[in-house]
């Protein structure tokens, strides 16, 4: 008997302890970036060691594959405690890590029993030799020999299988960047197939391994050593997932990319739309001046003849043509003005009441065109969450703040606003439709005035909150609004000047 046997079983749980520690480890480096939840994940990584521990230690023999697969699932419901968000996302990441698992098992299965086989057969090709066989007889009688050969074969082990595990959890973070886009059905199962496949042949190589063992009483290993293609095929199936990851991601950007060309786009025949209702505008403006001498003329002709009330007529059509050319949205520029006056031309058609309080910062360094991005989105947004209301009723206000300038479009709401973490942006069902990017478009306008976005929904009281600019809060007390507020830092180019502001309502 050999009586170091109690100190390799010492150095094998050792082994096992700091390979799961060093998993668990790789697995949290893993799903952290696609998380949002940043507080407490080293539990993922505290129940995966405990549950693999814990099956290692049991009386009773349990199938490897089960008991790893056991440690990924009970980490994987960590991960829906700690953050309750997008469950897809968290299947994949850890179907994926087990894969990954024991595919670098597979590896260092391999390596372990090839570096055996290699050591036995250099001691056999001593035995016979005339000068170095006493090396073999004295490998043979030694039991510390044996001890040591294995102690180095498990630190070398735990190195390289570390490295491997590290290195493919590297790769396939890179290659699928943060992982914050939410995961439909279809994209889950594209990013899944391989992974399951690949579990699937470690389960079904894995039974016929054990129904040979049991019916022979012998190993596999031990016979016939690790299959080269065994491995070939864990490196084939670790490279399809990577492969597929990467060009999902970069369909994902090309995607994105392309939505928001069409949003620009889209945006770009927008403030067309509005130039040209600002030229017609302009057109009908300079049109009436021309002739405002002629009129002139006319009513002083008529009032020297003492026609009063022919004047009176004329007056009252003279007044009806400016109101034709005029529109009742002054916000201080025209472009803001045609953009106000569309979106109330189509809040009219859907029966949305529209109050504004809303003025251009004449003093401050704004770019119009990023003014309209923000009204344009905003409005719009505004728009679609309202038609879906039983009471409609949409609110535009801006003012300055010594240099911070502040929109709010506020509309009623009585859904849930699901929020991302991360982002602070409302989640959305319908981004495969293209939704969610102009909250984006807003935000990236902000960020260049080094300014936000902020969102959230409020109840409505008497004279507070969303009341407050109205005279007669208390018809609203207890509807729901969600607030958009957008912050802008502005140059203010002299603290003189006085913004004024006009108002205009609108009630359907």
């Amino acid at each position: 008997m050999d009586p170091l046997e109690s100190y390799y079983e010492v150095v094998s749980q050792m082994y096992r302890m700091a390979r799961t520690v060093f998993d668990a480890y790789c697995y949290v480096l893993w799903v952290k970036p696609s998380l949002t939840a940043r507080k407490k994940l080293w539990r993922i990584g505290a129940v995966y060691v405990a549950v693999i521990m814990i099956l290692g230690w049991m009386p009773y023999y349990i199938n490897k594959a089960l008991a790893y697969g056991l440690g990924t699932l009970a980490a994987f419901l960590v991960m829906c405690l700690l953050d309750r968000e997008d469950y897809g996302q968290k299947v994949f990441l850890a179907i994926t890590f087990f894969c990954m698992r024991w595919q670098t098992g597979i590896m260092i299965g391999d390596f372990s029993n090839s570096s055996h086989r290699l050591h036995v057969a250099l001691l056999l090709k001593l035995k016979g030799h005339e000068f170095l066989s006493f090396f073999y007889q004295l490998a043979i009688e030694s039991y510390e020999y044996w001890f040591y050969n294995f102690v180095f074969g498990s630190v070398i082990e735990f190195v390289l299988g570390a490295a491997l595990m590290y290195g493919a959890v590297w790769l396939m973070r890179r290659a699928y960047g943060s992982g914050r886009s939410r995961l439909q059905g279809k994209e889950l199962l594209f990013l899944c197939t391989p992974s399951v496949a690949g579990i699937f042949a470690y389960g079904i190589a894995e039974f016929y391994r054990n129904a040979y063992e049991a019916g022979t009483t012998k190993s596999v290993y031990d016979l016939k050593g690790q299959s080269l293609l065994v491995v070939l095929y864990s490196l084939a199936c670790y490279f399809t997932i990577l492969v597929m990851v990467y060009v999902f991601q970069r369909w994902k950007e090309e995607q994105e990319a392309d939505e928001k060309r069409r949003i620009f786009t889209a945006q770009m025949k927008d403030m067309q739309a509005h130039i040209e209702e600002v030229e017609r505008l302009y057109s009908d403006m300079r049109r009436l001046r021309h002739d405002m001498g002629n009129h002139l003329m006319t009513l002083e002709e008529l009032y020297a003849r003492g026609e009063y009330e022919a004047a009176g007529r004329y007056a009252e059509s003279m007044k009806t043509q400016m109101q034709e050319v005029s529109t009742d949205m002054q916000s201080g520029h025209p472009v803001t003005d045609a953009i106000l006056s569309v979106r109330k031309g189509e809040m009219e058609e859907k029966g949305i009441a529209f109050s504004c309080d809303f003025h251009y910062p004449q003093s401050g360094d704004l770019n119009v065109f990023d003014l309209s991005i923000i009204l344009n989105n905003a409005l719009a947004n505004a728009i679609e969450a309202s038609v879906r209301e039983p009471y409609r009723e949409i609110r535009l206000t801006s003012r300055l703040v010594k240099n911070m300038y502040i929109i709010e479009v506020v509309n009623v709401f009585t859904g849930e606003l699901r929020v991302d973490a991360v982002s602070g942006l409302p989640l959305t069902t319908k981004t495969e439709e293209g939704h969610g990017f102009g909250l984006s478009g807003i935000r990236h306008v902000a960020q260049k005035y080094y300014g936000d976005v902020e969102i959230g929904v409020e109840e409505c009281g008497r004279n507070t909150g969303a009341c407050a600019a109205d005279d007669t809060g208390h018809k609203y007390d207890g509807i729901r609004y969600c607030m958009l507020r957008v912050m802008l830092q502005i140059e203010i180019h002299s603290h003189h000047d006085k913004v004024t502001s006009q108002h205009c309502s609108l009630a359907p």
